[in-house]
């Protein structure tokens, strides 16, 4: 990537499936976040996480099969590239091996994910309470309170155990956004005016991820919108959280990627 300043990365998904994949990402970010503190309140975000994370799955279906369908792709893209003298084999072998593993794993697998968490009485009781608004308190739910009382070490081997049901899941959900964002090499690229819009190349691969990148200490944060055909940035300020974002009237360079494979 050009420069050495670190950027921040404003994502778009140009498709469900991989906003599905995002929204994941995030959750399991959080929940292994969590897992690093020892009060109370690291386990009910870790909790909170995960059952979001149920919900999420529950809603989609059986995300399994299309975390599989991407992985293959990934495979296939990958063994079309092996032979190539322009690609670092040393990088590839591992991704590719990786991939393969991830794949097996997740065909060997049985039942919905998350279908076992569902059936934890703790966890369910939880759930149940999960949308009111502070129904996971110590009056509604004095089992989950009782459980949060106990040892760290005991709560977070706990938490590591429900976790590492879905581990197979998260690691091919980490995998495949992982090579989806290092799919396109950053473009150093001007918004006139606060605002860029395009048209994506129809001989490159089909845009699935749009990551606009600034600098860390830019004033500037971008929306993104669109879709698989065409989508636009705009580059918003927001002096004060009381104000609304307003585009701004400068002309604003930025790094762009279209990911695809």
């Amino acid at each position: 990537m050009p420069g050495t300043k670190p950027h921040t990365a404003y994502e778009q998904p140009l498709n469900e499936r991989i906003r599905i994949l995002l929204r994941l990402e995030f959750l399991f970010q959080q929940a292994l976040q969590g897992l690093n503190g020892d009060s109370e309140w690291h386990s009910r975000a870790v909790v909170a996480s995960l059952l979001d994370i149920i919900s999420v799955l529950s809603a989609r279906g059986d995300i399994r099969a299309e975390l599989i369908r991407e992985l293959d792709r990934i495979v296939l893209c990958f063994d079309r590239l092996a032979d190539s003298p322009e690609v670092d084999q040393a990088r590839l072998e591992p991704l590719l091996e990786e991939a393969r593993q991830l794949a097996e794993q997740l065909k060997a697998a049985r039942g919905l994910p998350a279908a076992a968490l569902k059936r934890d009485e703790l966890l369910r009781s939880v759930l149940q309470r999960a949308g009111i608004p502070g129904g996971a308190c110590g009056f509604d739910l004095p089992a989950y309170q009782f459980w949060l009382q106990r040892p760290a070490e005991e709560r977070r081997a706990q938490l590591e155990a429900w976790l590492q049901q879905l581990e197979d899941l998260r690691r091919g959900n980490a995998l495949i956004l992982r090579v989806l964002r290092e799919s396109a090499e950053p473009v150093r690229l001007t918004a006139p005016k606060g605002v860029y819009q395009r048209t994506p190349d129809k001989k490159a691969p089909q845009a699935q991820l749009i990551r606009v990148l600034l600098p860390a200490n830019s004033p500037y944060f971008a929306e993104i919108s669109g879709s698989k055909y065409f989508f636009t940035i705009r580059f918003m300020q927001q002096h004060s959280t009381s104000e609304r974002p307003a585009q701004t009237g400068e002309d604003v360079e930025f790094l762009l990627c279209s990911c695809g494979f």
